[in-house]
């Protein structure tokens, strides 16, 4: 097992909770489906999905889906905290394709606002960001 897969089994094994819906595939083909993230206090707080990817001999982690359940509280600074964290780590890649969508609720966001707040966590690129480890 590579330390990519290590990683999305890291979190797909601390986080019990499943969303029976498939937000992709991963490259070898199988789906993808999210798990649902809990905070310190155990209060489910978002849902995340990742998968490992290996296109031309380099790997990395994809995050498929990230989302929090409540907007404008911070819940997924802390989502995207935490897989930042644990990336170090395990001094992995991780990448996004940064898009927004609308859920009706969350009127100031936009793809320009979404690349800028991944940014802040050292995600770099146009279309397809990625992040690398930060030495700890």
């Amino acid at each position: 097992m590579s330390k990519e897969s290590d990683y999305v089994k890291y979190f797909y094994d601390k986080f019990d909770g499943r969303v029976a819906i498939s937000v992709g595939y991963n490259t070898d083909l199988s789906e993808v489906y999210p798990f649902v993230f809990e905070d310190t206090a155990g209060n489910s707080i978002g849902i995340v999905a990742l998968g490992v990817c290996r296109p031309e001999n380099v790997s990395y982690v994809h995050i498929y889906h990230i989302g929090s359940f409540k907007n404008n509280r911070g819940d997924g600074s802390r989502i995207i905290q935490a897989l930042c964290l644990q990336a170090d780590k395990f001094k992995i890649i991780l990448s996004v394709s940064p898009v927004f969508m609308p859920n009706g609720k969350d009127k100031m966001m936009s793809d320009v606002l979404l690349k800028e707040w991944y940014g802040q966590y050292g995600f770099r690129g146009q279309t397809h960001f990625k992040r690398q480890p930060c030495l700890i």
